[in-house]
């Protein structure tokens, strides 16, 4: 009688805080979901094909396709937008900045080329070309890089549509500083396939050339352990990572009602077990 007791108490138990899990996830997770928009990088499209033949506007305001910015090599695609305040210039920078640390055989116009588009539509090309000379400045005894390996191309809002949504890049207007979004260097190989994605406002030259290599081989990889992506997940603005409370919670909170079943199981197995081994002894 004691045992049965504390089971239907524990169970009674067990079925309340279920109950209360599932109401306050609901309820938190409901407005989570009202306060943040969806931003960031979706990396389930690696391996995806972009259409080269998307058209964008060169620094001229000439019409260009991916496929010609590219030239037939690897593309580093970085998606910004020029006047941004935010993210965006040290981004940028950190680009700049990991071709002057590499060697001098494994540059733009030689290994790959860089191509920055605008994901603004009001953005046209006059910006865009004096951001790309402003950039391009910064090259330090890089002299051999030529212009059209460095691009810096704007976009209609249909073709923006199209090129973000291909990629994965999630982001969303905001009245106080234009954009929320992440930073993610994406590697295209020659033919358009999504090769990796470099996150982040700082690169490594080897980061660089193993990803221009491999998109050259055709092979595509994800660059973050899932145990990580799990457990954090990234500033809207790119500014790092921060622990992922809900999730991580959500998963303990589960973990816990598994564990508590499989408790209860046993207890019920074994006090049904029980009066039958009395009765064999009586």
């Amino acid at each position: 009688m004691k045992c049965e007791f504390i089971l239907t108490g524990v169970n009674m138990l067990f079925k309340q805080l279920m109950m209360i899990s599932l109401i306050l996830s609901t309820s938190v997770f409901s407005d989570e979901i009202k306060k943040q928009p969806e931003i960031g990088i979706d990396d389930t499209f690696l391996g995806q094909k972009v259409d080269l033949e998307l058209i964008l506007f060169d620094e001229v305001g000439q019409p260009i396709t991916l496929a010609e910015a590219s030239e037939g090599r690897p593309t580093i695609l970085a998606l910004v937008y020029y006047n941004c305040t935010s993210i965006c210039n040290p981004f940028l920078n950190a680009i700049v900045d990991v071709i002057n640390q590499s060697p001098s055989a494994f540059l733009p116009g030689d290994k790959y080329n860089v191509v920055a588009v605008s994901f603004d539509p009001k953005e046209d090309h006059e910006i865009a070309a004096l951001k790309k000379q402003s950039y391009f400045n910064l090259f330090q005894g890089k002299t051999n890089i030529p212009e059209s390996s460095f691009r810096f191309l704007t976009a209609d809002s249909t073709t923006i549509r199209t090129l973000t949504e291909s990629v994965g890049f999630k982001y969303a207007p905001d009245e106080a500083e234009g954009f929320m979004h992440a930073s993610s260097l994406i590697i295209l190989s020659p033919s358009g396939i999504i090769s990796r994605y470099i996150r982040g406002l700082s690169f490594l030259p080897v980061e660089i050339m193993v990803s221009v290599t491999n998109a050259m081989e055709g092979k595509w990889a994800p660059t973050v352990k899932k145990i990580v992506k799990f457990c954090f997940a990234e500033e809207p603005e790119g500014r790092g990572y921060y622990f992922n409370f809900l999730k991580v919670t959500g998963a303990i909170i589960l973990f816990s009602i598994l564990f508590t079943v499989v408790i209860l199981s046993v207890l019920l197995n074994r006090k049904k077990k029980t009066p039958e081994l009395e009765t064999k002894g009586a």
